[in-house]
């Protein structure tokens, strides 16, 4: 039986502190790991090996898995399920034109991994949910083990979807052959590290030192140049994924946006961060104009937004006269968003 001080002493390392539902997460993981039995010539393995774990955003779902991977698994494919995806379909490209291409690709993935954990796992579209049902079922009855994030149970996923009907096969799969846990955490772990995160004694603009930042807070590899789509156009941005966002202030609203963009980024994105501000005046009307729209979009939204950037130069960021009445109202807004209490009352609401 695995030792549980082996991921609890990797936990230490980081500096993290677990709480009572995440440890009794990882007992009842060692628990089933204790029971689980792989595959042998013609008898099948007891499927008590698999996890689906899932609960709210920034309870530490990623950083279990990923640290339980880490300290027991030292062959795991650790995937973002876009990611994830991405793999498959190239592997499948490969395959092309070969009889059952997708079993060929379970092939390559059982001799490659002995455990696969998929993160923020999710259906969008029947052809994926097709492709991943084959795919999980095929994987674990030769023996590799599957670990899943998601923030849905698994009766919910793909809810509402088109021909849902067909993925139904796979989710009663799962809940046969998946350890369920629903992690219940006294609070955001993400957001805690973010609101306290001190924005007065960094080199805020140094893009490395907030690159670091954001791939530790959310376990993501943040590219050298992040291109998104937002209502069809592409922007450029300082990095992201599916559900965070990190702009300059002055690329991004030196672009002309629009609150219909701003709508669409407070839709799309769970987290926004801004940095690379500098002064305002009369000759940056645009810009100002934009950044106040931005600001009445995401604080009606409640979108959760951080700016990496000196309290006092946020709040004094425009110093022309021509938008000064409607500058009163941002200040004021920008003020209560960069306050710890901001993000709190988010959580809380």
């Amino acid at each position: 039986m695995k030792n549980i001080e082996v991921v609890l002493k990797n936990f230490s390392t980081k500096g993290i502190q677990l709480d009572y539902s995440q440890v009794s997460f990882l007992q009842e993981f060692l628990d089933l790991d204790a029971r689980y039995k792989p595959s042998k010539f013609f008898f099948k393995n007891n499927l008590e090996g698999n996890l689906y774990l899932w609960g709210p955003v920034g309870r530490g779902k990623t950083l279990l898995l990923q640290t339980i991977c880490e300290s027991y698994f030292p062959n795991a494919g650790i995937f973002h399920f876009m990611e994830f995806m991405q793999l498959v379909h190239k592997n499948l490209s490969e395959f092309s034109g070969i009889s059952d291409p997708l079993l060929k690709v379970v092939k390559r993935f059982s001799k490659e991994y002995q455990v696969i954990f998929i993160d923020e796992f999710q259906i969008e579209d029947i052809a994926d949910a097709m492709i991943i049902g084959t795919l999980i079922k095929s994987m674990v009855k030769t023996g590799t083990r599957i670990f899943l994030s998601s923030n849905a149970l698994p009766k919910d996923l793909y809810k509402d979807g088109l021909q849902r009907s067909k993925f139904l096969k796979t989710i009663d799969f799962i809940n046969k052959n998946f350890l369920i846990h629903n992690l219940i955490g006294i609070e955001d772990y993400r957001l805690r590290e973010i609101a306290e995160f001190d924005s007065s004694n960094e080199n805020l603009n140094n893009n490395s030192t907030i690159k670091k930042f954001l791939e530790k807070t959310f376990g993501l590899k943040i590219l050298k140049q992040f291109n998104f789509i937002i209502n069809g156009r592409k922007f450029t941005g300082l990095g992201g994924s599916d559900k965070i966002l990190w702009i300059s202030f002055d690329d991004f609203f030196s672009s002309p946006c629009t609150g219909k963009d701003f709508i669409e980024i407070a839709n799309k994105y769970e987290w926004v961060f801004i940095n690379n501000f500098h002064p305002c005046n009369d000759d940056h009307l645009d810009k100002v104009r934009r950044f106040i729209s931005f600001i009445d979009i995401v604080y009606q939204e409640k979108q959760k937004l951080k700016f990496f950037c000196n309290l006092e130069l946020i709040q004094n960021l425009y110093t022309g006269h021509q938008l000064r009445p409607l500058w009163l109202r941002t200040a004021s807004r920008v003020h209560q968003i960069s306050t710890k209490k901001y993000l709190q009352n988010l959580e809380k609401n």
